[in-house]
């Protein structure tokens, strides 16, 4: 056993450290006397956050910690309380700027420093300014650093002069006072600071400013000489900071957005009763698909909800429920690095039964290439308090002539009853952020109208299915922060293979799109778009249900699934591009081969007129490559006739491949997984030229297929 004998001797400021033992030691965090100035002045209590740990800009002598040689070398001390009163002398010189940080743990890459390599250590902040006449009064002196304000009639004594500070850190109370006046305070608990810390450089570190069994205290180094002295540390009896029961409403269905280009985009959101899903709900009864046949021609909307519920159940009871509530929304938005400078704050907007307490956003005159951050209030209808914040984000188009490199990501057919990953969601959403691709394409059938638990025969159940599965952790997590584009099929539109004119219970195939293109996703006119995210790269984004011919509909010329206006703008907007690669993301196949048996899309003979005639017009363009949905096997194949690549990126979960069977290549085929998982691309860019990669992946983001392109030709 190691003999240490630490004899310390204080006398007039000066420290004496004597250490007799077999290996080096010094005191632990609890045999300091932190109520004792002598021992904030010891330099051991002390460690650098260079990576060697050595001080060396600062010195310590007659009682006083000084930074002498200034040149970003914060300092942190022993582990402390996190609850406590601290008081203490400081002095600075002329445009100092400095500060005493507290409650400080590690954390992460801050928001704004993608680049920061490993965790750093962060904490609140008492500010220490050498004050110009416009500094922003949360960076003033005695401030809480970017987060509270400092008063502004607060009384500091000039560069030179001694003033004493004193910082209250009691559970969820945070108070700094200045020459004996309180100048700033905050509540670290609550919708308020939420807010706040959404709307701070801190967003994102988890835990934030609260109080724990231990933390440490820093002193920065941000410029200019700066002198301490008399500290005197008081621990408190710490309190648990629990969440307090909020009222609501809230916001469990997250945000999402869609059709961004370089200088615009759509925002939605949904006011809800409470944070979180029904997760402990009840279980739908279960029905036969003959039932369901009975139930819609009897078209009584009642009996279409009370045959699957439980007895004396309601829909809120059930698993995964998710109901709206009235509420009132505003959206505060800014380019990720210029918070400052470029927030913008709508006004507060109602939300209502009649659009499910949805509300939506449309944002123009952004910057293109530029990482936005949203954060979402919501209060209760006449409220004057937030209930809930929410912070997200997305990225607008580069600038159409600027060559860049980027990733993107596709996926389709998923829902929640084949969710692979439990309540927690689909496991590709986590294999999705390690990505972090600049956008995400959902091809459609993002949602499973005619499935079962429940058969969604009204708009009620619609709607109750939508709030569902964007309440889940993982699906909702993703899309708050990721720029994606939302397609519509035939399952999230009314049931398989429909078309204009039909009913699905009590619900219209024109309510089926009213749902989707106005309600429940970011609404657009017309419901197409072509975005060049670059000059390299340039991508369309095709309407699949609404403007379709009857399936029943004898093919030939008129018979179509685009329209003649959607036809006319994408031939005429493939042949005005320039970009290297033109990806055409449709919701169903134009290539396959496909089923036999399908009967609505353009891989199928009942569309052959009209897919031939796209084949052809793709075929015929430099660079054309068509990416689809709809089918629950992932592929890669070459149309034998024109050479068109087509990309299907298989269904979003691991138990929802169906529908071809294993090992069955076709000519066409370049690739075949019958399995879940989702599709990539990586557009790199080499001076002046350019390459796109592509992978299938499986749920879990392993690579199972690469092709590139421009395609080596062989010799």
């Amino acid at each position: 056993m190691n003999l240490i004998l630490n004899l310390i001797c204080r006398c007039s400021g000066f420290v004496l450290l004597v250490c007799l033992f077999s290996n080096t030691s010094v005191l632990s965090a609890e045999e300091y006397q932190l109520d004792d100035p002598a021992t904030w002045a010891d330099s051991l209590f002390w460690e650098s956050l260079k990576p060697s740990g050595k001080i060396t800009g600062w010195e310590f002598h007659d009682g006083e910690v000084s930074l002498v040689r200034p040149g970003g070398e914060s300092i942190l001390s022993k582990p402390v309380a996190s609850d406590f009163e601290l008081s203490f002398d400081w002095k600075i010189a002329t445009k100092v700027n400095s500060g005493v940080k507290y409650r400080v743990r590690k954390h992460g890459a801050p928001y704004w420093n993608k680049a920061y390599q490993g965790a750093g250590y962060w904490g609140i902040e008492y500010q220490i300014y050498d004050e110009k006449p416009n500094t922003d009064a949360l960076h003033a002196t005695g401030a809480i650093y970017d987060l509270a304000t400092a008063a502004p009639d607060k009384k500091v004594l000039p560069p030179g002069t001694w003033n004493t500070a004193k910082i209250v850190a009691d559970g969820s109370t945070v108070k700094h006072f200045l020459n004996d006046s309180l100048v700033a305070s905050i509540t670290t608990e609550g919708p308020e600071w939420e807010r706040t810390i959404a709307l701070s450089k801190f967003a994102g570190f988890r835990n934030f400013g609260q109080s724990s069994t231990k933390s440490r205290i820093m002193l920065t180094d941000h410029g200019g000489k700066v002198s301490y002295r008399n500290f005197r540390f008081v621990t408190l009896p710490q309190k648990n900071q629990s969440s307090v029961q909020r009222a609501g409403p809230f916001l469990a269905d997250g945000m999402r957005n869609s059709w961004a280009d370089q200088n615009s985009i759509g925002i939605w959101t949904r006011t809800t009763r409470f944070p979180e899903m029904n997760s402990g709900g009840k279980k739908f009864q279960s029905i036969s698909n003959k039932q369901v046949k009975v139930l819609e021609e009897a078209a009584d909307p009642v009996q279409f909800l009370t045959a699957q519920l439980p007895v004396g159940a309601s829909l809120d009871d059930m698993i995964g429920a998710c109901p709206g509530a009235p509420g009132e929304v505003r959206l505060t938005y800014f380019p990720e690095k210029r918070l400052k400078s470029k927030k913008q704050t709508t006004q507060w907007r109602k939300t209502s039964a009649a659009e499910d307490f949805t509300a939506q956003w449309h944002l123009s005159d952004l910057a293109p290439g530029t990482r936005y951050v949203t954060v979402l209030e919501v209060r209760s209808p006449g409220g004057q308090e937030t209930t809930a914040v929410l912070r997200g984000g997305f990225e607008t188009a580069p600038a159409k002539k600027l060559r860049k490199s980027l990733s993107f990501c596709m996926t389709t057919c998923h829902d929640f009853i084949r969710t692979d990953n439990g309540l927690q969601g689909h496991k590709m959403y986590p294999s999705l952020e390690k990505i972090n691709p600049s956008f995400l394409v959902h091809a459609g059938d993002i949602e499973y109208y005619d499935k079962p638990e429940p058969w969604a025969l009204t708009v009620e159940l619609m709607r109750f299915k939508w709030g569902r599965i964007f309440a889940l952790p993982d699906n909702r997590a993703f899309y708050k922060g990721h720029t994606t584009y939302f397609l519509k099929d035939d399952h999230d539109t009314l049931k398989n293979d429909c078309w204009p004119g039909q009913k699905y219970g009590s619900v219209t195939f024109e309510e089926g799109v009213r749902l989707f293109n106005e309600e429940q996703f970011p609404s657009r006119t017309p419901r197409y778009q072509t975005v060049q995210w670059g000059k390299d790269l340039q991508v369309w984004f095709l309407e699949g249900r609404d403007f379709r011919s009857p399936n029943t509909m004898a093919d030939g010329p008129e018979k179509t699934i685009l329209g003649v206006e959607q036809k006319a703008w994408l031939f005429k907007t493939l042949d005005a591009s320039t970009a290297t690669f033109k990806l055409v993301f449709s919701p169903t196949p134009i290539v396959g081969p496909d089923r036999s048996g399908k009967k609505d899309n353009h891989a199928n003979t009942i569309f052959a007129h009209e897919g031939e005639q796209l084949r052809q017009k793709f075929s015929s363009v430099d660079g054309v490559i068509v990416l689809c949905g709809d089918r629950h096997w992932q592929y890669a194949s070459v149309d034998e006739e024109t050479g068109l690549w087509e990309f299907g990126c298989g269904p979003g979960s691991e138990k929802h491949q169906l529908g071809w069977k294993k090992g069955d290549e076709r000519p066409s085929h370049r690739f075949l997984r019958v399995a879940g998982g989702f599709l990539s691309g990586h557009l790199e860019s080499k001076g002046q030229s350019s390459e796109l990669t592509m992978h299938h992946r499986t749920v879990n983001g392993d690579v199972v297929s690469t092709f590139r392109f421009p395609v080596e030709k062989s010799p």
